[in-house]
């Protein structure tokens, strides 16, 4: 196979008109093109003269050097030189002899055009985090039909993936084809559709880019009973590699469950956003874990396709203690002898027995049981015979189920009693 000389990039270029004089040197027969090992190949014969190959475009005046093979060599090209699409290309082979230049020897008119371009018309993120591709193709008028480098079909598609860092994958697809699957990537990764012919490659001008997108949460550790939990969730969503995307309007779940081993359930649904802490509170019914969830996402928006998988926050527990709605002595100083009643509500409105505890100014005692129906209680007493001054008390209430949920022992808030 010939060496082809070295050609400027800025190619040579010579006349079209140019004629040989009578003396020119025999020219070469038997100019054959085609493919070897997915490479142009040209062929001819001649009698080991120096020979120029000469790449014609309809239209041009100009005629561009693609070779210059000194005397001797084999007539054997294999390559591309400097080839441009084009719908007509022929071959000029002119042999050069001392005494001049032989009569050119043409090949066939041929074209060099890349495939249609591939168009991307969806894509989407599968649960086992592959991602489906269709899309359709254009096709390219043969202005050559039957010229001797034509190869049947209009290409091949294939998926090239860039990866994080400098990496790249490519993934080619069954030739005719127009749907394909690529397996899970690392992501943050792009994706391109590109045919693939004989000639060159011809890119989509849409991508996909596989993205991650991050959540975080903030339980506070305990409220009591009905009060607002008030929950914090941030989210982070990453396309490209090392810059983070701003974005509002992003659905996410709150969910909760009783205890490890209960399957999760969803309780409230909100819009995030990547750039401030948001709420995603929840009333507190009881012991239970929280997580986010942010289901898997995508968005369309002019020549990109962005796809995110479902993803959740690490479980984080919070209890809830029985809130006391009221508690008070009634009345609130009297006299020893004195009539005094006890009352208090809670919620839930739970049917529970406590304990009156009272502070003697070292530690807490017991001092009598306390009955709550319905959330409810009443207590009938009288003033004592201590010494006058006043007096703390509280009421602790054990772990009681509502609804399924657990609530934590309780203990109240103080509340006074003064004896006159």
């Amino acid at each position: 196979m010939r060496k082809l000389a070295a050609v400027a990039a800025s190619a040579v270029l010579l006349t079209a008109g140019l004629q040989a004089p009578a003396w020119a040197a025999d020219p070469a027969t038997d100019f054959e093109l085609s493919w070897l090992n997915a490479k142009l190949h040209l062929t001819w014969k001649d009698n080991g003269e120096q020979n120029i190959v000469l790449a014609e475009y309809d239209g041009q005046q100009e005629l561009i050097l693609f070779a210059n093979l000194a005397a001797g060599e084999p007539n054997d090209i294999q390559g591309f030189s400097n080839l441009q699409p084009a719908d007509k290309v022929r071959f000029i082979l002119r042999t050069v002899a001392a005494d001049g230049s032989s009569v050119d020897t043409l090949s066939p008119w041929f074209d060099t055009r890349g495939p249609g371009a591939p168009a991307l018309q969806d894509a989407n993120l599968l649960t086992n985090l592959s991602t489906t591709l269709k899309w359709t193709q254009g096709t390219v008028e043969d202005k050559t039909p039957g010229d001797p480098l034509d190869v049947p079909g209009n290409g091949t598609v294939k998926a090239v993936v860039d990866l994080p860092g400098t990496a790249t994958k490519s993934y080619p697809f069954a030739a005719g084809t127009t749907t394909g699957t690529i397996p899970a990537q690392a992501r943050p990764a792009a994706i391109k559709l590109v045919a693939v012919n004989e000639w060159t490659e011809t890119a989509d001008t849409k991508t996909v880019r596989l993205g991650t997108l991050g959540a975080g949460i903030t339980v506070p550790a305990s409220a009591a009973y009905g009060n607002r939990l008030g929950i914090k969730s941030t989210l982070d969503l990453f396309t490209s590699e090392g810059r983070e995307e701003r974005a509002s309007g992003i659905k996410v779940e709150l969910q909760a469950r009783a205890k490890t081993t209960d399957a999760w359930k969803t309780y409230g649904r909100y819009a995030g956003n990547t750039t401030t802490a948001f709420e995603t509170g929840i009333a507190a019914l009881g012991n239970r874990q929280y997580r986010l969830l942010v289901p898997a996402r995508k968005v369309v928006s002019g020549n990109v396709i962005a796809l995110t998988p479902a993803s959740s926050t690490s479980a984080k527990s919070s209890k809830t203690f029985i809130k006391f709605v009221s508690l008070r002595f009634t009345p609130a100083a009297a006299k020893t002898g004195t009539k005094v009643d006890i009352t208090g509500k809670i919620q839930p409105g739970a049917t529970v027995r406590g304990t009156l505890q009272y502070w003697t100014g070292s530690k807490w005692d017991k001092g009598f049981a306390v009955q709550f129906n319905n959330g409810s209680m009443l207590k009938h007493g009288r003033a004592g015979v201590d010494k006058p001054g006043t007096y703390r008390h509280r009421i602790v209430l054990p772990a009681i189920t509502v609804n399924g949920l657990l609530l934590s022992a309780t203990v109240s808030p103080t509340f006074n009693f003064t004896l006159r």
